[in-house]
């Protein structure tokens, strides 16, 4: 139930309230006007629609580059487990990709940590194989500099994504032409029906129609936001954090020893 109620907030009771004291004004003092609501409908409409769909494109965009992000961190840190390296410089290299990781979740939910913060988590990753090229052959250099340009890649569309919304002014647009339809419908509904209508019709009459359009506008505006954890349609960003993946999985050296000895047992 808690899901349906986010699409009510002030501007909801903001547009009833006009709706009820518009339709008090116009019956009160006979008020009528011949509206054509077709040109302002135009800029409802139109508007509204590219919104939304920029809206959900940005949503969906999001998910590809999340998913390529974890993938990409994933891979980079099985590779490394893989490797003939250190045991403290695995657990060093698997500590650092686990707080790129956290650092830009916890970015991305509005609850701690900021951009500059998130990519000084990134370049670690970089300074670290860096500082190990000595240790690693070329390709595997070479393989885990590929990982790094996807992870930086996807952080760079993710944080873009977070601190770019679609277009203020067509969005400023839409609540204008909401706002304005609320105000005048009445009188332009009583211009039809005559004023020998009681007070709760006409009120019905715009209160409806005003309640659909503001609640587009108001989903519309959650969905530019695809992180906000307390929208009911957020992306679950915990479903891409490295630690939660890599919990899911043994050990890269335990799954090893696991396979020598399945391998053992069908020699023998």
């Amino acid at each position: 139930m808690k899901k349906y109620l986010f699409i009510f907030n002030r501007q909801t009771l903001l547009v009833l309230m006009l709706s009820l004291l518009c339709s008090f004004i116009c019956l009160r003092y006979q008020i009528k006007l011949e509206i054509d609501f077709i040109f302002l409908g135009l800029f409802i409409a139109f508007p509204l629609t590219f919104t939304l769909r920029e809206a959900f494109r940005r949503r969906e965009r999001a998910l590809q580059y999340l998913s390529t992000f974890s993938a990409s961190l994933q891979s980079s840190f099985y590779h490394f487990q893989n490797s003939k390296q250190e045991k403290h410089k695995k657990l060093e290299f698997k500590n650092i990709l686990v707080n790129t990781s956290g650092m830009l979740m916890k970015y991305l939910s509005n609850k701690t940590g900021d951009a500059s913060a998130v990519q000084t988590a990134s370049d670690a990753v970089f300074i670290f194989i860096r500082l190990n090229k000595g240790d690693m052959k070329g390709g595997f250099s070479e393989k885990m500099a590929s990982f790094q340009f996807r992870i930086n890649e996807s952080i760079h569309f993710l944080l873009a994504t977070k601190r770019h919304n679609t277009p203020w002014a067509v969005r400023a647009i839409i609540l204008f032409a909401v706002f304005a339809f609320v105000i005048f419908y009445p009188a332009s509904l009583l211009n039809e029906t005559g004023f020998d209508v009681p007070l709760w019709y006409v009120f019905a009459m715009t209160a409806f129609k005003g309640f659909i359009l503001i609640s587009l506008c108001n989903v519309q505006m959650l969905l530019e936001d695809p992180f906000n954890q307390e929208s009911p349609d957020a992306v679950r960003l915990n479903d891409f954090e490295l630690a939660q993946l890599i919990n899911n999985y043994p050990d890269a050296e335990v799954a090893m020893s696991k396979d020598k000895h399945a391998e053992d047992e069908e020699e023998e």
